[in-house]
């Protein structure tokens, strides 16, 4: 008769009759803890105001504390009062089962709040009832008193079903209007919503819930609560009979939506074994308690695409998502992408990997700001289209959809490859390759009716059919001539050779390269990707003269903060400030555009690059150094030569070639030199060679230095044994092959690319190695100099992008110039200004 012993929420062990729950013991003292822990992670502090000066939390029993609220409520006591200002008040009042919601409500109100507002002194204007436990979980309502009566508290005209802010409170306080019409999103709101996805990811993963499952039952629970009435999710309910509930409100909303064929992704479904169904149970009941904290009904109306940011970082931080390729678009990039790509009323938009909508929900959200309900309810129906192949993901998206008054939208689960999008009448329709097929054998006429595309194709994929860059020219291919596209691909795409050259070759023939943005490094973090974003017009062959829009936007306003990545006042945003250039730009690729080093410029492709790079670091100019900078980058750059001198015990062999050459001569006053551009190619000979060896493993431990692309001691990866030459057989000819070098800089052009290290001791190289002899008997402080150019010149490359012999010629850098000549001895100035010269000296001097 009995189940295995099972423990119940609160640890001890139980017995479960089948098809009976536990009866945990209700208590009040489960609400008190609550709301002690909800207030703190809204941002309350929950210490008494009468030990505290900051504290704004009274319990139970402290409350009485205040000899004014005593006065007026005298032994009567509320679960909690929180103290708003000096003289305002919050009064909460609890009760153990949900059902008992309207009657917390009203005894904070009628039993609390109406006493202490006979004080001239204090009010209390904000109510609060909670009602539920633990097990069951909490319902909320909560009323504003506006100096007349006490009136629910609602967030675009939607009553909130979770505890306030403070800066909310404030808000009400501030216009003495229980409504909040619009929700400003800002870094308070992400981390709390950061906070909440995160703990419902737990919730799921404790309820037994796999990773790849938990977006469909998101997005169940999410449909839900679009009604109003709360769950019946009392303790007597069985899983099946809460599942069942769940389930039928689910299917209604979709078939009102004319969604019903969504319902068998985003049903529910009992766990396989009885023993998880108390756990699923328990999850499903946690994740609404926390979806209601969060006041989601209530902010699902307002102009940002709040739930489009929950999912963002649901399903980024703790879910499958990379697993499965997909990569979610920040939501602050698809609000960036549509408005520069100023969508329109007769603009067909398509998104042929929409992931949970972002991009749609933008462009219906973009629309709603300057049109008529009648225009917005026509460009919904007939102009925003989506495709996603993944049946959990496409489930959200269509929840976003609908709690945006967008549920009979256009987007279908399936395989964009499969599906293809033709004109019909004013809109489009959807078409499988079989019906294409005969409609073409038919000659029966298509039109193409896309005019915008806005994507960002699943690019963690494995699979060499499903390249990213294969998504842009399917949808290339389904849009009308002259339609605009924006894409999100993987930076390699934009500078690897092979198929992705061809592929760069392909597009400009048929297309129109418009921009090119470099995105921040760690834009999808925790997912390692560097990306870009890419405007082309469809159909009209690139221009070889046109010039195209360059930028390098590495800043979003986000910065990384304990693993998470969250917004920050203080850190710039590129993307403000490029909004209303690039916008312009795409109208008009004329316009004039300022170049700002290493950020923008618009200039023609470079056709005469072998390899078509298409990225901005390609393209952007150098910013000249100050002096502040020279003094700066040179300190760095010695004190880690000097560093790895000490540790590689290479003092002797740095005396013998470098010593004998008066280094240490007092520094002489020189006039400063005006700083030219160069190539940096001019410094060395040419040409410039490569390491030999491809692995370390195949050598003898020795002592002579072998160089990788390490960024760190010198460049070292193993002391080895090798010869300093040996025979060889180069394209058929015997030559003599350098195995050795001295008296070089070696550049990494992979790893961390363009990595330098100066050898004036032997060593030897790895073949991702550049070997740079210097053109002259350059001074040992000017290849100091010249070092820490090119540190300076790393930002043009990345793990993306290498630096090959081949780009290594057509770079510049910033060097002083005299009389034609490299000015040495102003160099040597510099560099004996910079205070790790002292250290040097004493090393060598002592």
């Amino acid at each position: 008769m009995f189940n295995e012993i099972q423990k119940n929420l609160y640890g001890k062990s139980i017995k479960t009759r089948k098809g009976k729950l536990p009866r945990p013991r209700k208590t009040e003292v489960n609400a008190y803890i609550y709301i002690r822990d909800e207030l703190r992670n809204l941002g309350w502090n929950t210490r008494n105001p009468e030990r505290d000066a900051d504290g704004q939390m009274y319990t139970q029993n402290e409350c009485l504390e205040n000899e004014e609220i005593q006065k007026y409520l005298e032994q009567k006591q509320p679960e909690a009062v929180i103290k708003v200002t000096d003289t305002k008040f919050w009064v909460i009042e609890s009760k153990k089962e949900q059902k008992q919601i309207d009657q917390a409500l009203e005894e904070a109100r009628d039993y609390y709040a109406k006493e202490i507002n006979k004080s001239k002194i204090i009010k209390a204007v904000f109510v609060s009832g909670i009602a539920g436990n633990d097990y069951d979980g909490y319902v909320i309502k909560t009323e504003y008193f506006d100096g007349k009566n006490f009136k629910p508290i609602t967030i675009n005209k939607k009553e909130i079903s979770g505890l306030l802010i403070p800066e909310e409170v404030n808000l009400v306080i501030q216009n003495n209007n229980p409504n909040i019409e619009e929700l400003s999103f800002d870094k308070k709101y992400q981390r709390l919503f950061l906070q909440k996805a995160q703990k419902v990811n737990a919730i799921l993963h404790k309820g037994a819930i796999t990773h790849q499952k938990r977006a469909s039952v998101l997005a169940s629970l999410l449909l839900s609560l679009l009604d109003e009435n709360p769950l019946n999710v009392d303790l007597s309910r069985t899983p099946s009979v809460l599942i069942k509930e769940i389930n039928a409100r689910v299917e209604h909303i979709l078939e009102e939506q004319e969604k019903p064929e969504f319902y068998k992704i985003i049903k529910l479904n009992l766990p396989s074994k009885s023993d998880n169904h108390v756990k699923f149970r328990k999850a499903l009941v946690d994740t609404i308690q926390e979806l209601r904290s969060i006041n989601i009904r209530s902010a699902l109306d307002s102009g940002t695409d709040i739930l489009g940011k929950f999912y963002e970082v649901f399903l980024k931080y703790g879910n499958g998502a990379k697993e499965i390729g997909i990569v979610l678009t920040p939501r602050h990039i698809t609000k960036f992408a549509v408005e520069v790509m100023n969508i329109g009323l007769k603009d067909i938009v398509y998104d042929p990997a929409c992931g949970t909508g972002g991009f749609l929900v933008s462009s219906f959200d973009y629309i709603k700001k300057n049109a008529t309900q009648n225009q917005i309810d026509n460009f919904k129906r007939n102009n925003l289209f989506g495709m996603e192949q993944d049946d959990d993901v496409v489930a959200l998206a269509i929840v976003n959809m609908i709690f945006r008054g967008d549920g009979k939208n256009n987007i279908r689960n399936g395989d964009c490859f499969k599906n293809h999008l033709i004109k019909d009448g004013l809109t489009a329709k959807y078409l499988k390759n079989k019906e294409l097929k005969e409609l073409k054998e038919k000659d029966l006429e298509i039109e193409k009716v896309i005019t915008k595309v806005l994507m960002n194709p699943p690019f963690a994929l494995k699979d060499e059919s499903e390249k990213a860059y294969r998504f842009v020219d399917y949808a290339l291919e389904e849009m009308e001539d002259n339609g605009l596209l924006f894409a999100i691909l993987p930076y390699s795409n934009l500078v690897k050779t092979g198929s992705f050259l061809r592929w760069r070759e392909k597009i400009l023939k048929k297309n129109t390269l418009l921009s090119v943005i470099t995105f921040p490094n760690d834009l999808f973090y925790p997912i390692g990707v560097h990306s870009v974003g890419i405007f082309i017009k469809k159909g009209v062959a690139h221009p070889k003269e046109q010039n195209v829009l360059w930028i390098r936007a590495l800043n979003d306003g986000y910065v990384k903060s304990k693993g998470k990545r969250l917004p920050n006042e203080k850190v710039k945003n590129n993307f403000e400030e490029i909004e209303d250039l690039v916008k312009t730009f795409l109208i008009n690729p004329k316009v004039y555009v300022p170049n700002i080093k290493q950020f923008q410029k618009s200039c023609p492709i470079d056709y005469n690059d072998d390899i078509l790079e298409l990225v901005p670091e390609n393209y952007l100019n150098e910013k000249k150094p100050t002096e502040e900078d020279l003094i700066k980058g040179l300190d760095n750059t010695l004190r880690n030569f000097i560093s790895y001198l000490v540790v590689s015990d290479k003092e002797k062999e740095f005396q013998k070639n470098i010593l004998s050459k008066d280094l240490f001569k007092d520094k002489i006053l020189v006039e400063k030199s005006k700083l030219k551009e160069i190539p940096i190619s001019d410094l060395f000979k040419t040409p410039i060679d490569t390491g030999y060896f491809h692995v370390s493993g195949i050598l003898d431990n020795g002592k002579i230095p072998l160089i990788s692309c390490s960024s760190l001691n010198g460049g070292v990866e193993a002391y080895v044994n090798t010869p300093d030459i040996k025979k060889g057989n180069v394209r058929g000819k015997e030559k003599i092959i350098q195995l050795t070098y001295k008296n070089a800089i070696t550049i990494a052009s992979d790893g961390l690319p363009l990595s330098s290290f100066y050898h004036y001791y032997k060593f030897c190289a790895k073949d991702n190695v550049l070997i740079c002899f210097p053109k002259e008997d350059y001074k040992f402080t000017t290849l100091i100099y010249i070092l820490t150019e090119l540190e300076r010149l790393k930002w043009r490359f990345s793990y993306g992008r290498k630096a090959y012999k081949n780009k290594i010629d057509k770079i510049k850098t910033f060097i002083p110039i005299k009389d034609n000549k490299i000015d040495e001895d102003y160099i040597e100035y510099l560099v004996k200004s910079i205070s790790s010269w002292s250290i040097l000296e004493k090393l060598f001097k002592a």
